[in-house]
């Protein structure tokens, strides 16, 4: 499957390159990058830097939105994503600086020409706010409408957000890009709290990542054992690390991973109270066709082991 994954590296996005590498059926083709969990600029460099750990030296990174529609100024990541992942994103674990340097094309023009080179043979994934995506699609429709599969970890529809009661943080962080997204007539799968939150990681998995000399293995450990302690909601709740990236990268590659979805058509409620509620349209509500399916439910324990199985696999394979 040629992917490619459209993150604001932090600790959950570098989960999700890392379960990608680990796939034989992935045919990673490059990151695009946002803000988010960080600055642009930082997803980029954790971008880069986890793909050289994996040795994926060969796969671009295209840099994308600095802010989201309609602000004026860079974004600053929050306090509490600071905390969640830490302010280099990565569990304030060291990695070696990159070697190289992203692409001098942006993403968004990155992401077109992907789209018209591979059309339906092409699947992205989208693990921050969706400027990149919403920008893309503004500047060529017909490019991106050929996409074949669109993965989007975003919102909360059947339970409560992340950042506020209603708003799921990849959403909140661009919700005029997600509105205008939803809107477009995409057809995108969204997997979001309503599933991820089901998926957890257990200490005796990380433990197990833990060799004596293997780079990425101690990487991957060190940060989830960061982002265990720290990923709260809303009322300051441990919710243990969720693997929230990561389950849209194997819903992407593994569909059969989803085990009940409803189709919907959404959109989000902006400039009130509720500000980036993912929500059905009501306007919507009775049209024949949806461009949205929304997953409630999906096999987290086999996938949770599916996962922790597959990075020890790249842990091991590194110490050898």
């Amino acid at each position: 499957m040629n992917l490619i994954l459209d993150l604001d590296t932090g600790i959950d996005d570098a989960l999700a390159i890392s379960y990608a590498a680990s796939q034989d059926d992935a045919n990673l083709l490059g990151i695009t990058t946002a803000f988010g969990n960080v600055r642009v600029e930082t997803a980029t460099r954790n971008s880069l830097a986890m793909l050289e750990l994996l040795g994926l030296t060969d796969v671009p990174v295209a840099q994308g939105a600095d802010r989201p529609w309609g602000a004026e100024e860079k974004y600053v990541p929050s306090e509490t994503l600071l905390q969640v992942h830490g302010r280099n994103g990565i569990g304030e674990v060291v990695l070696p600086e990159p070697q190289r340097m992203p692409e001098t094309t942006n993403a968004v023009d990155f992401l077109i020409a992907k789209a018209r080179e591979y059309g339906k043979d092409l699947t992205l994934v989208t693990a921050g706010p969706m400027t990149n995506l919403a920008d893309a699609f503004k500047k060529d429709p017909e490019a991106i409408s050929s996409i074949g599969k669109i993965v989007s970890m975003a919102g909360a529809v059947t339970v409560p957000g992340n950042v506020t009661r209603y708003a799921e943080a990849n959403i909140i962080n661009d919700a005029a890009a997600a509105k205008y997204v939803f809107e477009s007539g995409l057809d995108i799968t969204v997997v979001g709290l309503d599933v991820t939150l089901r998926t957890l990681l257990s200490g005796d998995d990380i433990n197990a990542w833990k060799q004596p000399n293997s780079a990425i293995g101690n990487a991957l450990a060190q940060m989830s054992d960061y982002y265990y302690a720290n990923e709260t909601d809303p009322d300051g709740n441990s919710v243990g690390g969720a693997l929230h990236d990561p389950l849209a990268a194997d819903i992407a590659l593994h569909p059969e991973t989803i085990t009940y979805q409803v189709p919907m058509n959404l959109t989000l409620e902006v400039g009130s109270e509720s500000n980036g509620r993912t929500i059905g349209n009501l306007n919507r509500l009775t049209d024949e066709t949806t461009t949205a399916i929304v997953c409630t439910n999906v096999e987290a324990a086999d996938f949770s082991r599916r996962f922790a199985a597959a990075i020890l696999k790249l842990a091991n394979r590194d110490q050898a």
